[in-house]
């Protein structure tokens, strides 16, 4: 099957734009296309766009864009694409015609499509396949660390937690979760976290959290979890138990590479 019919419109920017101008636009759309002079200068996606330091820098769109590592066209397939997704550890993938830039192809519509295709995949439990330990931040760490770890693991979003107690035992209790693009619309974000780092008291990350994210449970399935993503706009999903602890998280990198595996 061809990617034609999935491929998403390009949002275009000119290169001499101010970068501060493109991280607004970031807040709405997940990729710009960088053009100067008729021609393609690469691409600005949310991880590029958090960072862009100060308001009055005099970077220009085409100082920050990167070339992608891989393009495509609307004639390719789901199932190559799917590959170069997971190959180049990437969400979006540009689509070209004719040399000229026409929009791109996302991974939350290929995981639709796959998991439509492979019932034996769709029904596996999230138990299943959920990344047991997922790396997590506490509500009381800095967003200077937030920053930081961030930067570190290249995650579209990481689950913010605080110590509990019960009867028998101190858990991990979900409260909350932060993305790029939550940052990104946490408009003083970026500010206070360049006066953060010369303070000894930077603001903490339960400011800029999602105090009410989308979770899902061991119990689950890859469907449901699709279904969620795609509804939500999002890349990651906790996994909580009954008392809300958190016990995993699944992506959708993660979905990908078991349809990938399971592909004859």
């Amino acid at each position: 099957m061809k990617i034609r019919g999935i491929v998403k419109p390009a949002v275009f920017v000119d290169g001499n734009d101010l970068a501060t101008k493109t991280r607004q636009l970031l807040r709405k759309h997940k990729v710009l296309f960088v053009m100067k002079d008729n021609k393609f200068r690469g691409l600005i996606d949310r991880t590029t766009g958090l960072q862009i330091t100060g308001s009055k820098t005099t970077l220009t769109a085409q100082d920050i864009a990167k070339h992608p590592l891989y393009e495509t066209t609307p004639d390719d397939t789901i199932e190559h694409v799917a590959q170069k997704l997971l190959k180049y550890n990437t969400y979006i993938i540009p689509v070209f015609e004719d040399q000229v830039p026409v929009g791109y192809v996302g991974m939350s519509n290929i995981l639709v499509i796959m998991t439509l295709e492979n019932e034996r995949v769709a029904k596996m439990r999230l138990g299943d396949v959920m990344r047991p330990y997922p790396i997590m931040l506490d509500a009381d760490d800095s967003i200077v660390k937030l920053w930081n770890t961030m930067e570190e693991i290249q995650y579209s979003g990481v689950p913010v937690i605080t110590v509990a107690s019960s009867r028998n035992d101190r858990f991990n209790k979900l409260v909350g979760y932060v993305s790029k693009k939550d940052l990104l619309n946490a408009g003083s974000m970026r500010p206070a976290l360049d006066a953060g780092k010369g303070r000894t008291n930077p603001p903490k990350i339960e400011k800029v959290m999602n105090r009410t994210p989308i979770v899902l449970t061991p119990s689950d399935t890859v469907s449901t979890f699709v279904e969620k993503m795609i509804q939500n706009d999002i890349s990651r999903i906790p996994i909580v138990n009954e008392g809300y602890e958190l016990i995993g998280i699944v992506g959708k990198m993660d979905v990908l590479r078991l349809l990938l595996e399971d592909t004859p």
